[in-house]
């Protein structure tokens, strides 16, 4: 029994997640599908590879989601490239978003757990 793992996350625009896999080092190529380790077959618009690990992107046109897929299914190096990729695009949407309203950059600091906790400021 095959089961359907992955990540999604709304985007607008795949300009912004191919920049941020960029951001991240990693590679990427358009793809039309992918075989996961459990032998599914899964339709992807592009394989994100960083290393030894794998993720296909699919893009869903209509509500603008994109699902990450790791080749190695729920664990492994795959995984933890989709949660990077997620958690890299939720801070490049949040500080552009809040720069664009007029906010800079204050503090930046990362974590222990990998979490990235930032302090944005506007002068009136």
């Amino acid at each position: 029994m095959s089961q359907n793992v992955g990540i999604v996350v709304a985007v607008q625009g795949i300009a912004l997640l191919l920049q941020v896999v960029s951001e991240l080092g990693a590679e990427y190529r358009a793809e039309k599908r992918m075989r996961t380790v459990d032998g599914a077959s899964h339709d992807v618009d592009y394989v994100v590879k960083d290393g030894e690990a794998e993720v296909g992107v699919k893009v869903d046109r209509k509500t603008e989601k994109v699902t990450l897929i790791p080749r190695d299914c729920d664990a492994g190096p795959g995984k933890a490239l989709a949660g990077r990729i997620a958690q890299r695009w939720a801070y490049s949407k949040a500080v552009g978003e809040l720069k664009r309203k007029g906010y800079t950059v204050a503090k930046e600091q990362k974590q222990a757990d990998g979490s990235v906790r930032v302090v944005m400021q506007r002068w009136r």
